[in-house]
């Protein structure tokens, strides 16, 4: 769907059919079907079976080099909704931060976006997107500099993501939205250390009218972690540094309960010597029984980690399966998580080269888990992040 769609109104660029092998991975590449063009991808099943699907952004910024180039990925959504929160966002500290809109109807929307900032209080504007058509908005163009949550409402239901670079995109992040806020949020992904200075951020965005008495409780790989309270003020958005309260060299998952309901998401940075790079995710509502991650990859240069947290107070059985590119054997094992922590997985462990799919699953019935993906390239020069399709 094209972003300057005719008079018509009908932006749709092309359609395209493909067979997908049964336990497989296929991977799409756009340059073919549409050449170059912003756009955003509608994918359906023909015959209604479930799949799941995300997307991969590669690009190299001005005056970088290959090994510099940057990456971001973001899972696709099943629904559409007419309310999208979007708790990360900078147009200040070097950054530039767009909020992207899928409007996939045969009529126009009708959007407001709501910028809710963390010390400059609340900035509204109007917009529209053309029917089966994308939109592009530019935070540094709607409110100048400022750290700020985004939230979408349309007229008509929509999608809505948002995407972040920095240093002449030396490197960017992605995540699709939430639709709506909750008492507690879940972020399988965050480190401290290792090497290459990993640094990570929880984003909080409290949408509601009244003050929020929010808590932070880290999962670790050994244990839980009591993390920081606060008091947050209505329609205002809270930055949070894990590394002030962890150790380095921490593995760690994140839960955010709010006495109001919120909505989070989780940023992690990190520098190999070849400049700064990040990747961000928003968290889920509730962990589930079974997480799909269409994306993964063990050659080439990439190394691919399934992170899996563990809430509930007992043990979880669970097990990871790698789907592979045009389907063939799958390779499946089993873990034991302790209660209230975190496990990462390689992939390069079980599929030393390769691409691949990867389906978790909760082998405890009642002990719901949460799950994301991480992959990174160039000896962690760049790297993806992005939580998975679930299902219960």
């Amino acid at each position: 769907m094209d972003p300057n769609p005719p008079p018509s109104g009908k932006g749709v660029l092309t359609t395209r059919v493909l067979a997908l092998p049964a336990l497989s991975q296929t991977t799409v590449s756009s340059a073919s079907d549409i050449g170059n063009v912003d756009f955003s991808t509608k994918v359906e099943c023909l015959e209604g079976k479930t799949i799941a699907v995300d997307r991969t952004m590669f690009w190299t910024g001005p005056g970088y080099s290959p090994a510099q180039s940057g990456y971001h990925s973001s899972v696709g959504t099943s629904a559409l909704a007419n309310t999208w929160y979007l708790p990360e966002g900078s147009s200040a500290w070097g950054f530039e931060t767009w909020t992207l809109l899928l409007n996939p109807n045969d009529t126009a929307a009708n959007i407001t976006l709501t910028y809710m900032t963390e010390t400059a209080g609340v900035k509204v504007l109007s917009k529209k997107v053309p029917a089966h058509s994308r939109a592009t908005y530019s935070m540094a163009a709607d409110i100048g500099a400022a750290d700020a949550s985004i939230e979408v409402t349309s007229d008509v239901p929509v999608v809505a993501e948002r995407s972040m670079y920095r240093n002449n995109r030396r490197e960017g992040s992605c995540s699709i939205g939430a639709t709506a806020p909750a008492a507690d949020y879940y972020l399988a992904e965050g480190a401290t250390g290792y090497g290459v200075g990993f640094t990570t951020y929880v984003l909080v965005q409290n949408p509601g009218n009244d003050t929020n008495k929010v808590t932070l409780t880290y999962q670790t790989g050994s244990g839980e972690v009591a993390g920081p309270s606060f008091t947050m003020q209505p329609n205002t958005r809270k930055t949070v540094k894990v590394n002030d309260t962890l150790p380095s060299n921490t593995d760690v998952s994140t839960q955010v309960h709010g006495s109001k309901p919120l909505i989070a998401e989780r940023a992690v940075y990190w520098d190999n010597g070849t400049g700064q790079a990040f990747h961000a995710s928003i968290g889920l509502a509730s962990p589930h029984m079974a997480f799909m991650l269409p994306d993964g990859q063990s050659s080439n240069g990439w190394e691919t980690w399934t992170l899996v947290e563990n809430p509930n107070p007992g043990a979880v059985r669970v097990r990871i399966t790698y789907l592979p590119q045009g389907g063939g054997k799958s390779i499946s094992f089993t873990d034991e998580i302790p209660k209230e922590s975190r496990r990462s997985y390689s992939m390069g462990d079980k599929l030393p080269s390769g691409r691949a799919s990867i389906l978790v699953e909760s082998l405890d019935g009642a002990r719901p888990i949460m799950v994301e993906r991480a992959m990174y390239v160039n000896d962690k020069g760049a790297g993806t992040d992005t939580i998975g399709g679930f299902s219960d």
